[in-house]
């Protein structure tokens, strides 16, 4: 089954929406202390009949101005972020980070461990859309230790 460039980042766009509540905390604390916040754009189920059972979501990542985020999880589903301000820092299972600067996009492949994500700047925050392309029925986010509480 061959997918277009543009198939998939519309099944990823319509994956956003599963997963923007995603890093979730233990204590509530006011949006100005969170070090991530997500604001849902879209969600679409896909209609072509290759990619039916597929919907793509999205939504706009915020990391505050040296907002860091350790805890370690999951996506069941294909992920790309295109960073629209600032710039990220972008660490998964082999916890070398790699920055990536608006205009720039990354991926993160299906059940790809993601440890850390981070803003180095101290007064501009990062903003990100995030795109996922997920299968009706799986978590868009599971945490790697659940039973622990993250930043």
């Amino acid at each position: 089954m061959k997918i277009s460039l543009f198939g998939c980042l519309i099944v990823m766009l319509a994956c956003l929406g599963t997963v923007q509540g995603q890093h979730h905390e233990t204590e509530k604390k006011p949006e100005a202390q969170r070090p991530l916040t997500f604001v849902p754009v879209r969600s679409d189920q896909l209609n072509d009949p290759e990619l039916k059972e597929f919907k793509m979501e999205s939504t706009v990542m915020t990391v505050a101005p040296g907002g860091v985020d350790t805890v370690s999880h999951r996506h069941d589903c294909e992920l790309f972020g295109y960073v629209l301000e600032g710039a990220v820092e972008i660490a998964l299972v082999d916890k070398n980070t790699v920055t990536y600067k608006a205009g720039q996009m990354f991926y993160e492949k299906r059940n790809i461990l993601h440890t850390v994500t981070r803003n180095n700047s101290k007064d501009q925050p990062a903003k990100v859309l995030l795109m996922f392309l997920i299968k009706n029925g799986r978590p868009g986010y599971t945490a790697e230790y659940p039973g622990k509480s993250g930043n």
